[in-house]
């Protein structure tokens, strides 16, 4: 029975790991896609690395810092995490989430709508015994541009009702109240 109990043990602590890795993912996704540094930067551990394409190579504090200012001003941005793989080597976890990125980019022939399909890998690491990146490096699979084209699905809502929430990049959006 002793044996048993100790698995027990084990499987609990690595199912609580993962759930905690997970939440930091979510807090991340939440965090670009409402510009809340802030929220963005207690995903990473001080010293972490961010590997962002071609846009960013460095300190994760400098990458929030910089993309912060760009976040505001673009259009809608919104990440969806897909499914999430694990690998637990003590106290290192061994990350790769997919994801797919939704944004607006402003230009000057007009709006264009961008999806693109990506892998987040990163070194998760336990220190004071809290899980949180380490070090990232994006890896993009896909993309799709095309003209922005709003209809609201086809004129279904109107974002100008009282009852349409519109999603924001501060503390107004909807996600930070309480109701």
């Amino acid at each position: 029975m002793e044996a048993q109990e100790t698995i027990d043990k084990h499987k609990l602590a690595e199912f609580m790991s993962r759930q905690e890795i997970l939440a930091v993912l979510a807090r991340y996704a939440r965090g670009v896609d409402r510009a809340d540094g802030e929220l963005l930067a207690s995903c990473y551990h001080p010293d972490a690395i961010e590997e962002h394409g071609s846009t960013y190579s460095g300190p994760a504090a400098e990458y929030i810092a910089g993309a912060m200012e760009r976040l505001k001003l673009m259009g809608p941005l919104a990440h969806y995490l897909c499914s999430t793989h694990i690998d637990f080597d003590g106290d290192v976890a061994w990350v790769e989430t997919y994801v797919l990125t939704f944004a607006r980019m402003a230009g000057d022939g007009g709006d264009t709508d961008t999806l693109t399909g990506g892998r987040l890998c990163d070194r998760f690491e336990r220190r004071n015994g809290d899980w949180l990146i380490a070090h990232r490096r994006m890896t993009f699979d896909w993309n799709r541009d095309m003209t922005a084209n709003e209809a609201w699905c086809a004129g279904l809502f109107d974002p100008r009702d009282p009852g349409f929430h519109l999603g924001r990049k501060d503390h107004e959006d909807l996600s930070y109240q309480r109701f």
